[in-house]
């Protein structure tokens, strides 16, 4: 399922607030990764699908002689990640509203490719891919960090309505061309791109470090169209009502280079 789809079904305000969670759940760990993996203080980076700019402006607080192009599809999102980055940030930021499966950006010319929670969303990943192994220098590293419905985490008390609901939003967002098995594939992507010096790592997300409520979905539910998308978000929200649920998530970082 496209993004912009899903956003068709909420508030804007409501999935930046989403976003914004988001961004923030784990972060510190998910920063060293990126670290380890070799991202300089002063890289070009290419922030694919970077949305309302939350992440972007993490990336730029971390590595503080970095510069950032936010590309992304949704005009309104990018609109808004101007308004919170252009005057902080200034020349160390810009923004393209364009496609990644097509994009007008020059070749050779980022030295690392970051997107995050954007190939679960693509009907074609593979042409993904391939642009950013265009627009990557010789050596520019590409991370990709997403998930697979496979392997999404486990629940105290074990409780196979999270599972069901993972399966049926798996099975929702595979009918609108999204597909949340993609992190099975990444890897083999990347090899058959001729991408080299691939990695992966998995990062864990555990309720009783983060707190629950970083948990829950923040979309507007009320206002969801499709009946059975609002009985998955309601279901899974709930369940963080009980009083001693846990929640651990996996979310996977895929790496490669040029």
């Amino acid at each position: 399922m496209s993004y912009n789809e899903i956003l068709k079904g909420f508030s804007f305000d409501k999935e930046v607030e989403r976003l914004e969670k988001q961004a923030l759940l784990g972060v510190n760990k998910e920063l060293k990764t990126l670290k380890s993996l070799g991202i300089q203080e002063d890289s070009l980076i290419l922030e694919v699908g970077s949305g309302p700019g939350i992440y972007t402006k993490i990336l730029l607080d971390k590595f503080k002689n970095s510069e950032i192009v936010c590309l992304d599809n949704n005009a309104e999102m990018l609109k808004h990640s101007y308004e919170i980055l252009h005057e902080d940030y200034k020349d160390r930021v810009s923004f393209i509203n364009d496609d990644i499966m097509r994009s007008s950006l020059p070749s050779n010319y980022f030295d690392v490719v970051i997107a995050r929670f954007v190939f679960q969303h693509l009907s074609y990943p593979e042409r993904a891919l391939k642009e950013i192994y265009r627009v990557l220098k010789p050596g520019g590293k590409v991370i990709i960090i997403d998930v697979d419905s496979g392997l999404w985490g486990l629940t105290y008390p074990n409780n196979q309505l999270i599972n069901n609901l993972n399966n049926q939003l798996s099975a929702f967002q595979s009918n609108k061309n999204g597909n949340r098995e993609i992190g099975r594939v990444i890897l083999t992507m990347l090899k058959l791109l001729k991408f080299k010096n691939l990695d992966i790592e998995a990062l864990i997300n555990h309720s009783e470090i983060l707190g629950k409520d970083n948990f829950r979905n923040n979309f507007d539910i009320e206002k969801v169209k499709d009946k059975s998308l609002y009985s998955m978000m309601k279901s899974y929200n709930d369940f963080f009502d009980l009083k001693h649920s846990s929640i651990m998530i996996l979310k996977l970082v895929f790496y490669g280079e040029k």
